[in-house]
C-alpha cells in the first residue's frame, strides 16, 4: 500500500511539472494571442504567483475529477464544504453601528395597512426581522447589491392579454393563508445546487414569510447531509452506516432516485438510524421507496415506539407514510430492519402555515434534475402539494460553459425539460426561475474577472421562464451585476472559491429574495369584489324623510307611530338583529307594542323580547320555499301553521312581564279562510271571543282573514282552536300599543331570497301589510342569492325592484330602506374559503336596485370589513363556521353597527333648516 502512495504521488508531481514546463513554453511564444497564454505577460508582474494560481486551480479541478462529483462552481462538492457561521466575518454589529440609526427603512406608522406605500417590501414583518431586514438593507448599500423586482410572468394568455400571472397560485394561496381562508399549509418547494445546500438563502425567506404568514413546520429534511459536509439544518442525525446514492453521482442509477435527488439505503452495515429535533411538530411524514423485499421502518418518539412502517411491495413505488406524533415529544427516531431505503421526511405542525422546502444539491443544474425517476419525482412533488417551485440553478451552467463542456442550445434544452417536468408534476402550483449569481475567475496574472457565461445563461434562463410560464428574478443584477463578485470577496462576503457567497453574502441574497417576492405579493392584490361597496347609510337625502321627521315628533313627546316592518331571510327571522334595534328605538322614541308575530314551533329565539308559541295536537308548519306552484296565501313571513281538527296554537306576548302602565292596545290574529277551512274558535287571555261572522259570500280560494281584539297593556294570550270541520290555517299574531312609539316587526323566512317573496299571493301580502299600516320597509335579501353560482343578475334587478315597487305601494307609499347582504363564504375541496359565487352580482346589484327605487341603502357586508370579513368575524366569534350566518353576539354587532350609522343620519337630518326638519307627517 505505502508504494502504490508513493507511485500516485510521484505522478502527481510528474503532471504538474510537465504543466508548469508548458504554461511557460506557450506564454513565450511570439506568435500567441495575448489571450490565450497561459501566463499573459511574463513581463507585467512576477512569475511565481501566476504559476502557484495556474497549478492551484488544476490541482482542484484534478480532485474533483477524482472522487466523481461534476465541476461546480455553485457547489459546495464534498472537498470545498460550506463555511460554518462561525468562521465568518463579524459585520453585522459593524455595519449597524456605523450606519446609526438612520440605516435602512423607516418603521411605518403603527397600523399602517400593507397597502399603504412600501417599496421595499417589509410589510408584514414582526419586529425581530423588520431589524434583521434593516441590517440587511444597510449592508446592501454597502455592497452595492441592487432591489430586483421579480417579473412575474403568465400561466395563461387570453384574447385580452395575460389572464393569470406566473405566481397567481402562490400568491392566491399566501392571502388566502393571511386571511384565514385557508385550512392547508402552503408549501414551497426550493430546488437548487450548493448555493442552497446550506439553506442560508432559503432560511431567510422561509423565516421572512413564516413571520408574514404563519409556520406550518420544518418541511422536509434528507436523512443526512448529501455529502456528509457543511450545515446540517435540513438534515437529520443519521448513523455512519448509510448508502448514498445521489443524481450528482457520475454514473447514477436510472429508474429509481427520488425527487429530491438522493436515496438512503442501510445496507450491508445491518440496521441503521436516524434522529429529528421535532419541536412543534405534530406529523412527520416519512418518504420511502417500497420494495420487493423491503423490510421495516420503527417510528420513535422520545425512545417509545409510535408505529412500525413496512416497506415491502411489488413493484417498486415510491410511498409515503404518515405518523402523528404526542404534543410534548423532543426527538423522532427512525430505525431500520432489513432491506430499507428512505428518502426523506417532512415535519409539519398541522396550522395553516408555510412550509419551505430546501432541496440543495451540490453540483446540481438543471441536466441533473432530469436524472431523477421521472414518475417518481413527478408522485412525490403532487404528495407535496406545493403552490410554489422555484428552481435555482444557473452557476454549473455557466461554469461549463465556460469550459465548453456544453453549449448555450443544450442548456435551454435542459432547463425547458425541467420547467416542463415541474408544470407537468404540479400543473396548480406557480413556478420560478432564479438566474445565476456573479462569479469570478483569477487569470494567470493573478487579475481577478467576471466569469464568462454568467449573464448568457441568465438570459437563457429569462427566456425559459417566460415560455414555460413561470416568474424570474434576476440574482445577479440583484447581487450587483457582473464584477459585483470581486466586491463581494474584497468584503469578506464571498469564499475563496470565487464562487460561493459566505453565510452573511447568502443571507444578503435571502434578503433580496424575499422583498422582491413581498413587493410581488403586494402588487398582486387584488381589487375588491365589488368597487363601490362602502360602509355607512346611502341615498338619505329624500328617502327616509318621512321616517325621521316622525323619530323627531317622538323625540319631542308628541303623539305619532312609526311602523317600521323587515322582510327578509335567516338573518331576519333569527330575531336576534331586530331585537337590538327594537330594544333601542322604542327605548328613545317610545314603545309602540311587539308587532307582528309568525305562527310556527316553540323558539327559544323569541323568549328574549317575552315571547312564546305553543302547539298542541296535530301541526304542519309550511313555508313558501316549499311551494310548488307560484301565487299562494302565505304570512308576511311567508309561512302558515295547518292545524287538524283538535289542534290548538297559542301565541303569548309579554310572558311574565310586569310593566306598570295599561296604555290601550290591540291584539290581532292573521288566518286564511276559504273552502275546506275548519271551525275556529278564539280565546284571548282564556276567555273565549265570539266568533266571526261569516263572510257575505263564502270564499272560493284561500282569503287572508284578520281579526282584531282590544286589549289593555302588553301581557296577553291569544289561542286558537280547531273544532273541527277541516283544517285551520294561522298565519300569525301581532299585539301593538295605542301610545306613541315605534313597532318593529320582523318577518324572515330562512332559506328565501327576494324571489321567493315576490311569488307569493299579492292580494294575501296586500291585505297584512295594509293592516300593519308599516311606515317604514326595510328588506334584507341578497344572502341567499349570493350563494347562486348560476345567478342571473338582471333577474334579480327587474323582480326585486318591482316586488319594492309593490309592496310600498300596498303600504300606503311607505319609504324603504334597503340592507345589504352580509359577507359570505364558502370552502372549496382544499379547505380554502372563497366568496361565495354570486356575491359580486348582488353586491352590485343590491345599491342600483335601492336607488331606482328611491329607497335607503346599508351595506352590511362593508360594515363588516369587506372582502374576507366573514373570516375576520369567525375569529372573533361573531361569525357562522358555515361562512353565512352570524353568531348572536355578530348580529348584535351588526345591529349595533346599523343603528349607529340610522342615528347619525337621523341627527344629520334633524341638523336641516327648523322649518324643515320640524314638518309633522300625520299619521296614515
Amino acid at each position: 500500500m505505502p508504494g502504490a502512495l508513493e507511485s500516485k504521488h510521484t505522478s502527481v508531481l510528474l503532471t504538474l511539472a510537465l504543466t508548469l514546463a508548458l504554461a511557460v513554453g506557450l506564454s513565450l511564444v511570439p506568435q500567441l494571442p495575448e489571450a490565450l497564454r497561459p501566463i499573459p505577460s511574463l513581463a507585467k508582474g512576477p512569475v511565481v504567483p501566476q504559476l502557484v494560481a495556474l497549478v492551484t486551480t488544476s490541482s482542484a479541478a484534478s480532485k474533483r475529477k477524482a472522487v466523481g462529483v461534476e465541476p461546480d462552481t455553485d457547489t459546495n462538492a464534498p472537498e470545498v464544504p460550506v463555511l460554518p457561521e462561525e468562521d465568518e466575518p463579524e459585520e453585522e454589529t459593524e455595519v449597524a453601528e456605523a450606519s446609526g440609526s438612520d440605516a435602512g427603512v423607516p418603521e411605518p406608522s403603527p397600523g399602517v395597512a400593507e397597502a399603504e406605500a412600501d417599496p421595499l417590501g417589509l410589510a408584514g414583518l414582526g419586529p425581530t426581522q423588520r431589524a434583521k431586514a434593516q441590517r440587511m438593507e444597510a449592508l446592501r448599500e454597502k455592497m452595492g447589491a441592487q432591489h430586483v423586482d421579480l417579473e412575474p410572468g403568465c400561466r395563461r394568455m387570453g384574447a385580452s392579454g395575460c389572464e393569470e400571472s406566473g405566481l397567481a397560485p402562490f400568491f392566491d394561496a399566501l392571502r388566502a393563508l393571511h386571511e384565514g381562508r385557508r385550512t392547508q399549509p402552503v408549501r414551497v418547494e426550493h430546488l437548487g445546487d450548493s448555493l442552497i445546500a446550506s439553506d442560508h438563502i432559503t432560511d431567510v425567506a422561509r423565516e421572512r414569510l413564516q413571520d408574514r404568514h404563519g409556520s406550518g413546520g420544518k418541511g422536509f429534511l434528507y436523512i443526512d447531509r448529501p455529502t456528509r459536509s457543511g450545515r446540517g439544518v435540513r438534515a437529520g442525525q443519521a448513523s455512519e452506516g448509510w448508502v448514498f446514492t445521489r443524481i450528482i453521482d457520475r454514473a447514477p442509477p436510472k429508474d429509481r432516485l427520488p425527487f429530491s435527488g438522493v436515496a438512503f439505503a442501510a445496507g450491508n452495515a445491518g440496521p441503521q438510524d436516524v434522529r429529528f429535533a421535532i419541536e412543534d411538530a405534530r406529523t412527520a411524514e416519512i418518504f420511502f421507496l417500497a420494495q420487493p423485499g423491503g423490510g421495516s421502518v420503527q417510528v420513535l418518539a422520545d425512545g417509545k415506539q409510535l408505529q412500525r412502517v413496512q416497506t415491502r411491495w411489488t413493484p417498486a413505488e415510491v410511498a409515503n407514510a404518515r405518523v402523528k406524533l404526542p404534543a410534548d415529544a423532543k426527538t423522532l427516531t427512525l430505525k431500520t430492519r432489513g432491506k430499507v431505503e428512505l428518502h426523506g421526511v417532512s415535519l409539519e405542525n398541522g396550522n395553516p402555515g408555510v412550509v419551505y422546502d430546501t432541496i440543495g444539491l451540490p453540483g446540481a443544474y438543471a441536466g441533473v434534475f432530469l436524472r431523477t425517476h421521472q414518475p417518481f419525482f413527478r408522485a412525490q412533488m403532487r404528495q407535496r402539494k406545493p403552490s410554489l417551485v422555484v428552481l435555482m440553478f444557473g452557476g454549473n451552467e455557466a461554469f461549463r460553459l465556460s469550459r465548453d463542456w456544453t453549449k448555450p442550445e443544450e442548456i435551454k434544452q435542459e432547463a425547458q425539460a425541467l420547467v416542463k417536468l415541474v408544470r407537468e408534476s404540479v400543473p396548480d402550483a406557480a413556478c420560478l426561475v432564479w438566474s445565476p449569481i456573479d462569479a469570478a475567475v483569477r487569470t494567470m496574472g493573478g487579475e481577478l474577472v467576471p466569469r464568462r457565461g454568467s449573464r448568457l445563461v441568465a438570459d437563457i434562463f429569462r427566456e425559459v421562464a417566460k415560455e414555460g410560464g413561470c416568474a424570474y428574478w434576476d440574482a445577479l443584477n440583484a447581487m450587483g451585476g457582473e464584477g459585483s463578485s470581486i466586491r463581494w470577496l474584497s468584503a469578506g462576503m464571498l469564499n475563496e472559491d470565487l464562487i460561493h457567497p459566505r453565510s452573511k453574502g447568502s443571507d444578503l441574497l435571502g434578503h433580496l429574495f424575499d422583498l422582491a417576492i413581498q413587493r410581488a405579493y403586494a402588487a398582486s392584490r387584488p381589487p375588491p369584489l365589488v368597487a363601490n361597496d362602502r360602509p355607512g347609510l346611502q341615498n338619505t337625502e329624500k328617502t327616509l324623510t318621512a321616517t325621521f321627521k316622525r323619530l323627531s315628533t317622538l323625540e319631542k313627546g308628541e303623539e305619532a307611530r312609526l311602523g317600521i316592518l323587515q322582510l327578509g331571510a335567516s338573518h331576519t327571522a333569527s330575531h336576534y338583529f331586530t331585537d337590538v334595534m327594537r330594544n333601542a328605538l322604542t327605548k328613545r322614541f317610545g314603545d309602540a307594542g311587539r308587532g307582528f308575530i309568525a305562527a310556527g314551533k316553540a323558539s327559544d329565539r323569541l323568549k328574549p323580547a317575552g315571547v312564546s308559541r305553543e302547539l298542541t295536537g296535530e301541526w304542519t308548519i309550511e313555508d313558501a320555499l316549499q311551494a310548488t306552484t307560484p301565487g299562494q296565501a302565505w304570512g308576511l313571513s311567508g309561512i302558515r301553521a295547518v292545524g287538524a281538527p283538535g289542534a290548538a296554537l297559542r301565541i303569548r306576548f309579554c310572558e311574565g312581564c310586569t310593566a306598570a302602565p295599561t296604555p290601550p292596545a290591540r291584539l290581532s290574529l292573521y288566518w286564511l279562510d276559504g273552502p275546506g277551512a275548519g271551525q275556529m274558535e278564539v280565546k284571548v287571555d282564556g276567555s273565549a271571543m265570539p266568533p266571526e261572522p261569516p263572510p257575505p259570500e263564502p270564499f272560493t280560494t284561500p282569503t287572508v282573514r284578520i281579526r282584531s281584539f282590544p286589549v289593555t297593556g302588553p301581557a296577553h294570550e291569544v289561542e286558537v282552536l280547531n273544532k273541527g270541520g277541516g283544517t285551520l290555517t294561522v298565519l300569525g299574531a301581532a299585539l301593538d300599543l295605542e301610545q306613541r312609539g315605534v313597532a318593529y316587526d320582523a318577518a324572515g323566512l330562512p332559506g328565501s331570497t327576494a324571489s321567493t317573496l315576490a311569488s307569493e299571493d299579492p292580494q294575501a301580502l296586500a291585505a297584512q301589510l295594509s293592516s300593519r299600516k308599516p311606515q317604514l320597509l326595510v328588506f334584507w335579501y341578497g344572502t341567499n342569492e349570493s350563494g347562486q353560482a348560476d345567478l342571473d343578475a338582471e333577474k334579480l334587478r327587474t323582480e326585486y325592484g318591482e316586488l319594492i315597487a309593490r309592496l310600498k305601494k300596498d303600504a300606503g307609499g311607505a319609504e324603504c330602506l334597503l340592507l345589504g347582504t352580509t359577507d359570505r363564504m364558502q370552502q372549496s375541496s382544499e379547505g380554502t374559503w372563497e366568496a361565495a359565487p354570486g356575491l359580486a352580482k348582488v353586491l352590485t346589484v343590491l345599491p342600483e336596485v335601492a336607488r331606482a327605487q328611491g329607497c335607503a341603502y346599508w351595506s352590511a357586508r362593508a360594515s363588516m370589513g369587506g372582502d374576507h370579513a366573514m373570516l375576520r368575524w369567525q375569529q372573533n366569534g361573531l361569525g357562522h363556521t358555515d361562512g353565512i350566518h352570524l353568531t348572536p353576539e355578530g348580529y348584535e354587532k351588526l345591529a349595533g353597527m346599523f343603528l349607529t350609522d340610522l342615528l347619525a343620519a337621523y341627527e344629520a337630518f334633524k341638523a336641516q333648516p327648523p322649518a324643515l326638519a320640524s314638518e309633522v307627517v300625520q299619521g296614515r
